[in-house]
């Protein structure tokens, strides 16, 4: 190497791809293709041997539609929870409402019958309540009385035990029957037919009490409040609070039947009066 060469000359010169009598468009060519292989500004380069996986348009905007449908879907099941605990709340208070206006219309209903109710009406209904502490025992326990009933209508007695061994029709004519023995008084024949026989003229009922004089209703009714207060009395447990309801009650009765002897007797003065007249 010349030692008086220049530093110059020295470098090594660096080979163009170029030549100076290259037409440009050659050159914008030649440029577009190098930057090709370059990784694009902001994007990381794709591994070695892996291809960038491509995206596709709408990719960001179907991955907002899916949490945003997913989040409405949640708000949506949240509200028609809500909508189910309201509506079953409304409708126990319309079952509940519903409830309360039969009762009224059920007390209601009471109400009016009992104003409705005649003054007899009401001694009548007040006797039906306590009625065996001023009458004798019905139907009656006598069995003569129903074998004389019997032997009107052409029937005799027979037991369950010899029910099966006995003729239908005996000798004389008379069909057999056989008694109920939850039901004094009534009986039943072979062919399934009933036969009540209780003398229903004096059945403690609302109809034939109700045929009765006032006055005599008030001695029955007084009667009966007196033979509940003797046995209240005789019980072995405390009935002082029931004593003392009964007791009032005889105390009004009594006063009131009272007023309705002495107004039958007003009217029984004047019939008479009208009469002599």
């Amino acid at each position: 190497m010349d030692d008086e060469l220049p530093l110059t000359a020295l470098a090594k010169p660096k080979k163009s791809s170029y030549d100076d009598d290259l037409p440009l468009a050659n050159l914008a060519s030649m440029g577009a293709a190098k930057m090709k292989g370059r990784p694009s500004a902001g994007k990381p380069a794709a591994a070695a041997g892996q291809k960038a996986k491509p995206v596709k348009k709408g990719d960001s905007s179907s991955t907002s539609s899916d949490s945003s449908s997913s989040g409405s879907s949640d708000s949506s099941s949240d509200s028609g929870g809500k909508k189910k605990a309201v509506n079953k709340k409304k409708r126990l208070r319309l079952i509940q409402k519903k409830k309360a206006a039969e009762e009224e219309d059920d007390n209601a209903d009471n109400k009016i019958k009992k104003k409705d109710r005649s003054p007899k009406e009401l001694v009548v209904v007040d006797l039906l309540i306590r009625w065996w502490y001023a009458m004798p025992d019905w139907p009656p326990a006598d069995p003569a009385f129903y074998d004389a009933e019997l032997e009107k209508k052409s029937l005799r007695r027979v037991s369950i035990q010899e029910w099966e061994w006995v003729p239908e029709i005996d000798d004389k004519g008379k069909h057999k029957v056989y008694e109920l023995s939850q039901f004094k008084g009534v009986f039943r024949k072979a062919d399934g037919e009933m036969v009540d026989i209780r003398p229903m003229d004096t059945c403690p009922s609302f109809n034939n009490f109700m045929r009765k004089d006032l006055p005599e209703l008030y001695s029955m009714l007084v009667k009966a409040y007196e033979g509940q207060l003797a046995e209240l009395k005789k019980s072995e447990y405390d009935e002082s609070a029931n004593e003392a309801i009964v007791s009032n009650g005889l105390t009004r009765i009594r006063h009131k039947a009272q007023q309705a002897n002495e107004m039958a007797f007003a009217r029984g003065a004047v019939a008479k009066k009208q009469k002599t007249e």
